[in-house]
Protein backbone atom coordinates (compact mmCIF):
# COMPACT_ATOMS: atom_id res chain seq x y z
CA UNK A 1 0.00 0.00 0.00
CA UNK A 2 1.76 3.45 -0.87
CA UNK A 3 2.63 5.41 1.65
CA UNK A 4 2.29 9.28 2.45
CA UNK A 5 4.19 11.73 3.89
CA UNK A 6 3.07 14.65 5.13
CA UNK A 7 4.61 17.72 5.93
CA UNK A 8 2.69 20.80 7.92
CA UNK A 9 4.62 24.09 6.82
CA UNK A 10 6.66 25.87 9.49
CA UNK A 11 6.92 24.83 13.08
CA UNK A 12 4.48 25.15 15.78
CA UNK A 13 6.33 26.94 18.58
CA UNK A 14 9.41 27.56 16.69
CA UNK A 15 8.49 28.88 12.78
CA UNK A 16 4.52 30.21 12.75
CA UNK A 17 5.28 31.02 9.40
CA UNK A 18 2.40 33.67 7.64
CA UNK A 19 0.24 35.17 9.84
CA UNK A 20 -3.06 36.99 9.23
CA UNK A 21 -6.52 37.46 10.71
CA UNK A 22 -5.29 35.74 13.81
CA UNK A 23 -4.07 32.84 12.16
CA UNK A 24 -0.56 31.09 12.23
CA UNK A 25 0.29 29.12 9.08
CA UNK A 26 2.23 26.42 11.30
CA UNK A 27 -1.08 25.85 13.67
CA UNK A 28 -3.36 25.76 10.29
CA UNK A 29 -1.24 22.89 8.36
CA UNK A 30 -0.63 21.08 11.27
CA UNK A 31 -4.55 20.58 12.04
CA UNK A 32 -5.81 20.53 8.25
CA UNK A 33 -3.08 17.48 7.67
CA UNK A 34 -4.07 15.24 10.69
CA UNK A 35 -7.52 15.54 9.51
CA UNK A 36 -5.81 14.64 5.36
CA UNK A 37 -4.09 11.75 7.75
CA UNK A 38 -7.46 10.46 9.22
CA UNK A 39 -8.96 10.23 5.78
CA UNK A 40 -6.22 8.82 3.87
CA UNK A 41 -6.07 6.05 6.74
CA UNK A 42 -9.77 5.48 6.77
CA UNK A 43 -8.97 4.43 2.85
CA UNK A 44 -5.94 1.87 3.83
CA UNK A 45 -3.09 3.85 3.32
CA UNK A 46 0.01 4.25 5.36
CA UNK A 47 0.61 7.82 6.92
CA UNK A 48 3.01 9.40 7.97
CA UNK A 49 2.86 13.39 9.68
CA UNK A 50 6.04 15.12 10.16
CA UNK A 51 6.56 19.12 10.94
CA UNK A 52 9.92 20.37 11.57
CA UNK A 53 11.91 23.80 11.09
CA UNK A 54 15.12 22.11 9.17
CA UNK A 55 13.94 21.33 5.46
CA UNK A 56 16.93 18.72 5.22
CA UNK A 57 15.56 17.00 8.12
CA UNK A 58 12.55 16.99 6.23
CA UNK A 59 13.60 15.24 3.25
CA UNK A 60 15.82 12.77 4.93
CA UNK A 61 12.77 11.73 6.96
CA UNK A 62 10.62 10.88 3.89
CA UNK A 63 13.52 9.81 1.83
CA UNK A 64 14.55 7.20 4.89
CA UNK A 65 10.60 6.32 5.44
CA UNK A 66 10.27 5.41 1.89
CA UNK A 67 7.58 7.52 0.91
CA UNK A 68 5.61 6.89 -2.59
CA UNK A 69 4.28 10.58 -2.19
CA UNK A 70 5.39 13.90 -0.32
CA UNK A 71 2.48 16.78 0.55
CA UNK A 72 3.41 19.68 2.22
CA UNK A 73 0.82 21.71 3.19
CA UNK A 74 0.57 25.64 3.72
CA UNK A 75 -0.48 28.83 3.79
CA UNK A 76 0.16 31.53 1.65
CA UNK A 77 0.62 35.63 2.17
CA UNK A 78 1.19 38.55 0.17
CA UNK A 79 -0.88 41.70 1.00
CA UNK A 80 -3.91 41.40 2.75
CA UNK A 81 -6.06 41.55 -1.53
CA UNK A 82 -4.13 38.21 -3.13
CA UNK A 83 -6.83 35.39 -2.84
CA UNK A 84 -6.83 31.52 -3.43
CA UNK A 85 -4.81 28.15 -3.86
CA UNK A 86 -2.15 27.01 -5.91
CA UNK A 87 0.14 24.20 -5.80
CA UNK A 88 4.03 23.64 -6.62
CA UNK A 89 5.71 21.07 -7.88
CA UNK A 90 9.98 19.99 -8.91
CA UNK A 91 9.41 21.30 -13.14
CA UNK A 92 11.78 17.81 -13.66
CA UNK A 93 8.94 15.54 -12.15
CA UNK A 94 6.11 14.65 -14.77
CA UNK A 95 4.54 12.74 -11.66
CA UNK A 96 4.94 15.50 -9.26
CA UNK A 97 3.18 17.54 -12.09
CA UNK A 98 0.33 14.95 -12.31
CA UNK A 99 -0.20 15.12 -8.40
CA UNK A 100 -0.35 18.57 -8.21
CA UNK A 101 -3.34 18.87 -11.35
CA UNK A 102 -5.45 16.45 -8.57
CA UNK A 103 -5.05 18.28 -5.41
CA UNK A 104 -5.44 21.42 -7.02
CA UNK A 105 -8.81 20.26 -8.98
CA UNK A 106 -9.68 18.89 -5.99
CA UNK A 107 -9.56 21.95 -3.45
CA UNK A 108 -11.00 24.75 -6.16
CA UNK A 109 -14.00 22.33 -6.69
CA UNK A 110 -14.91 21.71 -3.40
CA UNK A 111 -14.02 24.89 -1.76
CA UNK A 112 -14.70 27.26 -4.66
CA UNK A 113 -11.12 29.04 -3.91
CA UNK A 114 -9.83 31.44 -6.70
CA UNK A 115 -7.71 29.04 -8.81
CA UNK A 116 -4.50 30.43 -9.28
CA UNK A 117 -3.44 27.12 -10.75
CA UNK A 118 -0.23 24.90 -10.90
CA UNK A 119 3.25 25.88 -10.84
CA UNK A 120 6.61 24.99 -11.07
CA UNK A 121 9.39 25.82 -8.37
CA UNK A 122 12.80 24.97 -6.91
CA UNK A 123 11.43 24.73 -3.23
CA UNK A 124 14.10 22.64 -1.24
CA UNK A 125 11.21 19.95 -0.54
CA UNK A 126 10.23 19.17 -3.33
CA UNK A 127 13.49 18.97 -5.31
CA UNK A 128 15.38 16.62 -2.55
CA UNK A 129 12.58 14.25 -2.15
CA UNK A 130 13.00 11.01 -4.34
CA UNK A 131 8.98 10.64 -4.48
CA UNK A 132 6.68 12.68 -6.54
CA UNK A 133 6.67 15.67 -4.19
CA UNK A 134 4.17 18.76 -4.32
CA UNK A 135 3.65 21.85 -2.10
CA UNK A 136 0.16 23.04 -1.77
CA UNK A 137 -0.59 26.68 -0.63
CA UNK A 138 -4.44 25.96 0.14
CA UNK A 139 -5.72 29.40 0.76
CA UNK A 140 -4.14 33.65 2.06
CA UNK A 141 -4.30 33.89 5.47
CA UNK A 142 -3.85 37.54 5.26
CA UNK A 143 -7.07 37.55 3.07
CA UNK A 144 -9.77 37.54 5.39
CA UNK A 145 -12.24 35.87 2.82
CA UNK A 146 -9.51 33.15 3.17
CA UNK A 147 -8.77 33.14 6.14
CA UNK A 148 -12.43 32.43 7.63
CA UNK A 149 -12.37 29.73 4.90
CA UNK A 150 -9.32 27.84 6.90
CA UNK A 151 -11.14 28.38 9.56
CA UNK A 152 -14.72 27.47 8.73
CA UNK A 153 -13.97 24.91 5.90
CA UNK A 154 -10.92 22.69 7.75
CA UNK A 155 -12.43 19.79 7.05
CA UNK A 156 -13.16 20.77 3.58
CA UNK A 157 -9.83 21.40 2.80
CA UNK A 158 -8.45 18.06 4.08
CA UNK A 159 -10.99 16.06 2.57
CA UNK A 160 -9.93 17.40 -1.02
CA UNK A 161 -6.80 17.42 -0.13
CA UNK A 162 -7.06 13.98 0.76
CA UNK A 163 -9.35 13.37 -2.41
CA UNK A 164 -6.27 14.77 -4.58
CA UNK A 165 -4.34 12.32 -3.03
CA UNK A 166 -6.48 8.93 -4.13
CA UNK A 167 -7.27 11.11 -7.46
CA UNK A 168 -3.71 10.41 -8.09
CA UNK A 169 -3.24 6.84 -6.79
CA UNK A 170 -6.65 5.79 -8.98
CA UNK A 171 -4.29 6.16 -12.16
CA UNK A 172 -1.11 4.44 -10.71
CA UNK A 173 -2.59 2.04 -8.37
CA UNK A 174 -5.54 0.81 -7.11
CA UNK A 175 -7.21 1.47 -3.41
CA UNK A 176 -9.56 -0.11 -1.68
CA UNK A 177 -12.16 2.94 -1.24
CA UNK A 178 -12.88 6.47 -1.70
CA UNK A 179 -12.01 9.10 0.81
CA UNK A 180 -15.37 10.30 1.16
CA UNK A 181 -16.07 7.30 3.46
CA UNK A 182 -15.58 8.94 6.71
CA UNK A 183 -18.02 11.62 5.98
CA UNK A 184 -21.10 9.28 6.02
CA UNK A 185 -21.93 10.48 9.69
CA UNK A 186 -25.36 9.77 10.90
CA UNK A 187 -26.91 13.38 11.34
CA UNK A 188 -28.35 14.89 13.65
CA UNK A 189 -28.68 17.89 16.37
CA UNK A 190 -27.04 17.21 19.84
CA UNK A 191 -28.36 20.69 20.76
CA UNK A 192 -29.26 24.03 19.04
CA UNK A 193 -25.96 24.93 18.01
CA UNK A 194 -24.21 21.38 17.87
CA UNK A 195 -24.63 18.33 15.89
CA UNK A 196 -23.65 14.88 15.68
CA UNK A 197 -21.13 15.42 12.54
CA UNK A 198 -19.22 17.40 14.57
CA UNK A 199 -18.13 15.27 17.36
CA UNK A 200 -17.47 12.24 14.75
CA UNK A 201 -14.50 9.89 15.11
CA UNK A 202 -12.22 11.29 12.29
CA UNK A 203 -11.32 7.52 11.13
CA UNK A 204 -15.17 5.41 11.67
CA UNK A 205 -17.16 8.71 11.45
CA UNK A 206 -19.35 7.80 14.07
CA UNK A 207 -20.62 9.94 16.86
CA UNK A 208 -20.94 8.10 19.77
CA UNK A 209 -22.54 8.89 22.48
CA UNK A 210 -21.67 11.97 23.69
CA UNK A 211 -22.44 13.35 26.98
CA UNK A 212 -25.24 15.90 27.39
CA UNK A 213 -23.46 17.65 30.53
CA UNK A 214 -20.89 18.08 27.76
CA UNK A 215 -23.29 19.35 25.44
CA UNK A 216 -24.47 21.65 27.58
CA UNK A 217 -22.21 22.95 29.23
CA UNK A 218 -20.24 23.97 25.26
CA UNK A 219 -23.68 25.80 24.89
CA UNK A 220 -23.38 28.25 27.82
CA UNK A 221 -19.61 28.43 26.98
CA UNK A 222 -20.93 30.05 23.18
CA UNK A 223 -23.93 31.83 24.62
CA UNK A 224 -21.17 33.58 27.22
CA UNK A 225 -18.86 34.53 23.87
CA UNK A 226 -21.32 36.40 22.50
CA UNK A 227 -22.41 33.60 19.88
CA UNK A 228 -18.94 33.01 18.86
CA UNK A 229 -19.28 29.82 16.67
CA UNK A 230 -16.92 26.88 18.52
CA UNK A 231 -14.90 24.73 16.13
CA UNK A 232 -14.80 21.09 17.53
CA UNK A 233 -11.21 19.69 16.65
CA UNK A 234 -11.35 16.39 18.14
CA UNK A 235 -15.12 14.76 19.91
CA UNK A 236 -15.55 11.09 20.04
CA UNK A 237 -12.85 8.82 18.80
CA UNK A 238 -12.88 5.42 18.47
CA UNK A 239 -10.84 2.63 20.03
CA UNK A 240 -8.53 2.58 16.95
CA UNK A 241 -8.55 6.13 16.54
CA UNK A 242 -7.46 6.65 20.28
CA UNK A 243 -5.21 4.65 19.76
CA UNK A 244 -3.35 5.74 16.47
CA UNK A 245 -3.30 9.60 18.06
CA UNK A 246 -1.19 8.52 21.10
CA UNK A 247 -4.47 8.69 23.39
CA UNK A 248 -4.90 6.48 26.47
CA UNK A 249 -6.87 3.61 26.37
CA UNK A 250 -9.10 5.48 28.68
CA UNK A 251 -9.74 8.47 27.12
CA UNK A 252 -12.60 11.20 27.97
CA UNK A 253 -12.51 11.49 24.62
CA UNK A 254 -13.45 7.79 23.39
CA UNK A 255 -15.61 7.74 26.71
CA UNK A 256 -17.30 10.92 24.96
CA UNK A 257 -17.46 12.89 27.96
CA UNK A 258 -14.48 15.41 26.01
CA UNK A 259 -14.31 17.80 22.97
CA UNK A 260 -10.70 20.16 22.34
CA UNK A 261 -11.98 23.20 20.92
CA UNK A 262 -10.36 25.67 18.41
CA UNK A 263 -9.23 29.23 19.92
CA UNK A 264 -11.82 31.11 17.61
CA UNK A 265 -11.03 33.46 15.18
CA UNK A 266 -9.56 36.96 16.31
CA UNK A 267 -9.62 35.46 19.95
CA UNK A 268 -6.27 35.40 21.64
CA UNK A 269 -5.71 31.91 23.46
CA UNK A 270 -6.02 33.79 27.18
CA UNK A 271 -9.14 35.31 26.50
CA UNK A 272 -10.36 31.93 25.42
CA UNK A 273 -8.95 30.68 28.04
CA UNK A 274 -10.75 32.79 30.39
CA UNK A 275 -14.23 31.98 29.35
CA UNK A 276 -13.79 28.20 29.65
CA UNK A 277 -12.75 28.42 32.89
CA UNK A 278 -16.13 30.23 34.07
CA UNK A 279 -17.83 26.88 33.42
CA UNK A 280 -17.44 23.93 35.49
CA UNK A 281 -15.88 21.75 33.35
CA UNK A 282 -13.87 18.88 35.13
CA UNK A 283 -10.65 18.51 32.56
CA UNK A 284 -9.07 21.42 31.40
CA UNK A 285 -5.94 20.98 29.14
CA UNK A 286 -4.10 23.89 27.87
CA UNK A 287 -2.90 23.75 24.13
CA UNK A 288 -1.42 27.21 23.69
CA UNK A 289 0.84 26.48 20.80
CA UNK A 290 -1.27 24.61 18.90
CA UNK A 291 -4.46 26.88 19.49
CA UNK A 292 -6.79 24.73 21.14
CA UNK A 293 -8.21 23.75 24.51
CA UNK A 294 -9.26 20.51 25.73
CA UNK A 295 -12.67 19.96 28.00
CA UNK A 296 -13.82 17.18 29.54
CA UNK A 297 -16.63 16.65 32.19
CA UNK A 298 -14.88 13.01 33.50
CA UNK A 299 -16.89 13.93 36.81
CA UNK A 300 -20.36 14.91 35.68
CA UNK A 301 -19.34 18.57 35.04
CA UNK A 302 -19.19 19.36 38.85
CA UNK A 303 -16.26 21.57 37.96
CA UNK A 304 -13.17 19.58 39.48
CA UNK A 305 -11.22 22.16 37.48
CA UNK A 306 -7.86 18.98 36.55
CA UNK A 307 -5.41 20.85 34.78
CA UNK A 308 -2.40 20.16 32.46
CA UNK A 309 -0.64 21.80 29.68
CA UNK A 310 0.97 20.32 26.25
Amino acid sequence: MAKIFINPGHCVGVDPGACGNGLKEADVALKISHRVQDYLQAVGLVTKVFQYDGLGEICADSNSWGADLFLSIHCNAATGSASGTETLYCASSAKGKKFAECVQKQIVKSLGTVDRGIKTNRLYVTSNTNAPAILVELAFIDNPADAQLLVEKEDEFARAVARGVTDYLQGTAPIPDTVDAPKNIPKGNLSEHFSTDEFACHHCGQCGDMHPKLIELLEKLRANMGGVPIHINSGYRCPIHNANVGGVPNSQHVLGTAADLAVPAGMSFDTFQWYVEQLPFDGIGLYPYQDFIHVDVRDGGIGSKIYWEG
